[in-house]
């Protein structure tokens, strides 16, 4: 499924992500905490950590006309990477965002483009 961004007025930051290298704006976990005090928003995937690519999976379409991976929830590697925020792709519905202590450039798997 293609998924775009969700324009809010109360993203906080800006997250790099790691597949594309991308500037996304994201609410971190404390202002959504203060956005949704009984959690009422759903989760639909992860960005940003460090799994392999693979054909068929969801992607986030930003405004640079790249395609970002979405990865199934529970995929990024504790104690090594956590969530650092959310990235809006719909009404009370967000993606993860996935933040690492791993270095970039001490990924050892091979980068491909996703695929349409």
């Amino acid at each position: 499924m293609l998924y775009r961004l969700y324009p809010q007025t109360n993203q906080t930051r800006m997250f790099r992500e790691k597949n594309s290298r991308s500037k996304i704006p994201y609410c971190t976990v404390n202002k959504m905490r203060e956005l949704y005090p009984g959690g009422d928003f759903v989760i639909i995937g992860e960005i940003g950590n460090f799994k392999e690519v693979f054909g068929g999976q969801d992607v986030l379409m930003i405004s640079a006309g790249k395609a970002i991976p979405i990865f199934p929830r529970g995929s990024l590697m504790k104690p090594l990477e956590w969530i650092a925020g959310y990235v809006a792709v719909g009404e009370n519905t967000y993606v993860a965002a996935v933040r690492s202590i791993i270095p970039t450039f001490l990924r050892r798997r091979k980068r491909r483009s996703v695929k349409l």
